[in-house]
């Protein structure tokens, strides 16, 4: 591609979405927007639409989310 790698915008969305949840400490739409993005990408790796190379870095990604809200307890 003449400027640089496609990304899948599906996938890149959630992952903006999940960024910008918890920066503002939106956790519990944090957890929701993960658990979508794990589903998408496990949906789209099955469907072989993504390279192994991007499914890895979208992996590896989406453990990063899970450690940032691993500890999460509801306070109310």
């Amino acid at each position: 591609m003449l400027f640089g790698k496609k990304k899948d915008a599906q996938l890149e969305n959630l992952i903006q979405a999940i960024r910008v949840d918890l920066s503002n400490n939106y956790k519990d739409n944090a957890v929701s927007g993960i658990k979508k993005f794990r589903s998408l990408l496990e949906e789209k790796k099955a469907a072989g639409k993504l390279k192994e190379k991007d499914a890895a870095s979208y992996e590896e990604l989406l453990s990063h989310f899970e450690e940032d809200v691993k500890n999460f307890k509801r306070t109310y």
